[in-house]
C-alpha cells in the first residue's frame, strides 16, 4: 500500500498488506463508529498521496510512504508524541522524473535494511514506459545520493516476487528488452528470462505472488490476454522452484469493464478466493463483484445491489491513457477485517452514476441472503451509513490500516482539493467495541542477526509472498479456519 506498489491501486496503500502484517481475527459482531483522527496525527502535514507502508527505521513501528508534489517521496516516520507521524526523510527524482507512479519498500540487496524502489515516468520519454530506481537503506534510513537507476524500463508496474527463493525480493515483468516475462533478481540485480508464455500481459497487470494450490508454498497469479484478446487469468504453480502454469480460466463473460483481482479467505475456510469487480457496461451503470472460490473456475456474483434510497452509485470506470499526468487508480477493493468477526470486509470508492460526488464505502462481508451467492455461502453489503466515511466528498482511494498498532484495523482515505497535485490524506479511528482477539504476523527475512554490515543489527525487513493459516475457536465453541497473505500483490494493489 512495507507495501507494494502500482500506487494506491496495489498499493501498498492500501491494503492487502497493512504493513505487511496479517490480521485475523474473531469475535462477535462490533458497534461501528469512526472518529477522524487526523490532526491527531499528522499536525497540518496530512497531505500527499499515501502510497506505501513499511518499517525504515527498525523500530518495530510502521512508517508512512507519502508523495508529494509528483517527484518528491517523504517518509513519516512513527512517533510516540503527536503528531505521531512526522515528515523525516526525504528523496527526490525531480531530475529524473515527470511522475513517480509507485512505492515498493524492500530489502533488494538482502542486508536486512529497508530499501524503497520507485518507478515513474522519464521526463521527455517518447513512450509510455517506465523507469525504476532504488534508493538504498543505509543506517535506518535513506541516502538520497544512494541509488541504483535500472537500466531497463517496464511496459507496466513491476511485481515483487520472490522468484528464485533466497528472501531477497526480486522485480518481475515485461520490460523494454523483451516481450517475455523477466526477472531482476535481488541481490546482484541481474536480469534473467522468467517465464515461456504465449499470453500478453493485461494492463494494467494485477499479478499477484500467493499460495492458491494449499502447498504453502507462494504461486505465481498473472492478468493476461488470450490470442483473441479475452481477459483471462493463470496460475503458475511453484514446484521445488519452478513455475509451470497449472490453470487459465477467462473473465465473467457478462463484465465490460474489469477491476484489479484481490485475494482473501472469503468464507472462513483456510483458502484464498478470488474476488473481481468490475462492471457490466463501459460506463459502470451496472457494477458488480464476483468470487472464485479456491480451486475452482466458477464466477459468482457476491455484490450487486449498488442502490441506496434511489441513487445508483458504481465503480468508477478506469481509462488507460499512454502518459498519465495523474496517477492511474483502477477499479480496486482494499481487504481487511473491519469488525473483526474473521470474514474479510473490504473498501472500495463508488460513484453517484447521476452524479459527480465519489465516495468511500466500506463493504461488509455478511452471510449470502439471496439463491445468486449460494455457492459462496457469504456476500458483500454496502455499509451505506458510516458517520465521517460518508462525510469525505471526492474521494479517491480508501484502504484499512491499524494505527495504533492494536490489532484494530482503521481507515485512512485519500481525496481531492488539497492542491492540484495532491491529495488530502484523511485517518479515522475505528472505535471498536466487542468481546474479540486477534492474531499479528510479520514475516520476515531473517538473512542477517549477528554479522550484519556496518554493525547495525536490524528488525529485518516484510517478505513478498509468505501464506498464513490458522484454526481456531470462535465465539459459540465452533473450529474456525483462516488464512493471509503477506505482500501478496502487485505494486498497484498493495
Amino acid at each position: 500500500m512495507a507495501a507494494a506498489g502500482r500506487l494506491p491501486s496495489s498499493w501498498a496503500l492500501l491494503a492487502p498488506l497493512l504493513g505487511g502484517l496479517a490480521l485475523l481475527g474473531v469475535g462477535p459482531v462490533p458497534v461501528r463508529a469512526l472518529h477522524n483522527v487526523t490532526a491527531e496525527l499528522f499536525g497540518a502535514e496530512a497531505w500527499g498521496t499515501l502510497a506505501a507502508f513499511g518499517d525504515l527505521n527498525s523500530d518495530k513501528q510502521t512508517d508512512l510512504f507519502v508523495l508529494r508534489e509528483r517527484n518528491d517521496l517523504i517518509v513519516f516516520l512513527a512517533d510516540q508524541n503527536a503528531p505521531y507521524f512526522k515528515p523525516k526523510v526525504k528523496v527526490s527524482l525531480k531530475n529524473h522524473s515527470a511522475l513517480i507512479t509507485s512505492v515498493v519498500p524492500g530489502d533488494y540487496d538482502g542486508d536486512s535494511q529497508m530499501d524503497v524502489l520507485l518507478t515513474y515516468f522519464p521526463k521527455n520519454h517518447a513512450n509510455s514506459d517506465l523507469g525504476a530506481v532504488i534508493f538504498w537503506g543505509q543506517n535506518q534510513t535513506l541516502d538520497p545520493n544512494n541509488m541504483t537507476v535500472l537500466n531497463r524500463t517496464f511496459q507496466d508496474e513491476p511485481l515483487i516476487m520472490d522468484f528464485n527463493g533466497d528472501l531477497i525480493p526480486d522485480v518481475f515483468g515485461i520490460t523494454n528488452e523483451s516481450n517475455q516475462p523477466q526477472i531482476l533478481l535481488g541481490g546482484n540485480l541481474s536480469w534473467h528470462p522468467a517465464l515461456t508464455t504465449k499470453s500478453k500481459m493485461r494492463i494494467p497487470h494485477s499479478h499477484a505472488f500467493i499460495d492458491l494450490t494449499a502447498d504453502f508454498t507462494a504461486d505465481l497469479f498473472l492478468t493476461t490476454l488470450s490470442a483473441s484478446s479475452t481477459f483471462q487469468f493463470e496460475i503458475w504453480e511453484n514446484v521445488d522452484g519452478n513455475f509451470s502454469v497449472s490453470t487459465i480460466f477467462e473473465k465473467p463473460q457478462n463484465m465490460m469493464v474489469v477491476g484489479q483481482s484481490a485475494f482473501a479467505d472469503f468464507d472462513g475456510d483456510g483458502h484464498m478466493d478470488h474476488l473481481l469487480p468490475g462492471c457490466e457496461d463501459k460506463n459502470c451503470q451496472k457494477s458488480i463483484i464476483y468470487l472464485a472460490r479456491s480451486g475452482t473456475k466458477q464466477w459468482i456474483p457476491v455484490l450487486q445491489e449498488f442502490s441506496n434510497k434511489g441513487t445508483l452509485w458504481g465503480f468508477v470506470p478506469f481509462v488507460h491513457e499512454q502518459r498519465p499526468t495523474e496517477i492511474p487508480l483502477p477499479i480496486t477493493l482494499h481487504i481487511g477485517d473491519y469488525n473483526m468477526d474473521g470474514y474479510p470486509d473490504a473498501l472500495a470508492i463508488l460513484k453517484n452514476t447521476s452524479g459527480s460526488n465519489q465516495q468511500a464505502f466500506l463493504l461488509e462481508n455478511v452471510p449470502c441472503n439471496n439463491a445468486s451467492c449460494e455457492g459462496a455461502h457469504r456476500m458483500f453489503r454496502v455499509y451505506w451509513e458510516l458517520m465521517d466515511l460518508n462525510q469525505i466528498r471526492d474521494a479517491m482511494v480508501a484502504t484499512f490500516f491499524d494505527i495504533y498498532e492494536d490489532g484494530i484495523l482503521d481507515i485512512v482515505v485519500l481525496s481531492k482539493g488539497y492542491t492540484k497535485n495532491d491529495f488530502a490524506i484523511h485517518t479515522l479511528k475505528n472505535n471498536f467495541e466487542a468481546d474479540a482477539y486477534f492474531v499479528k504476523v510479520i514475516v520476515l527475512s531473517g538473512l542477517c542477526s549477528n554479522d550484519c554490515p556496518r554493525k547495525i543489527t536490524p528488525f529485518g525487513v516484510n517478505q513478498p509472498g509468505p501464506y498464513i493459516m490458522y484454526t481456531t475457536v470462535d465465539a459459540n465453541g465452533y473450529l474456525k479456519n483462516g488464512s493471509g497473505g503477506q505482500l501478496l500483490l502487485d505494486p498497484s494493489e498493495n
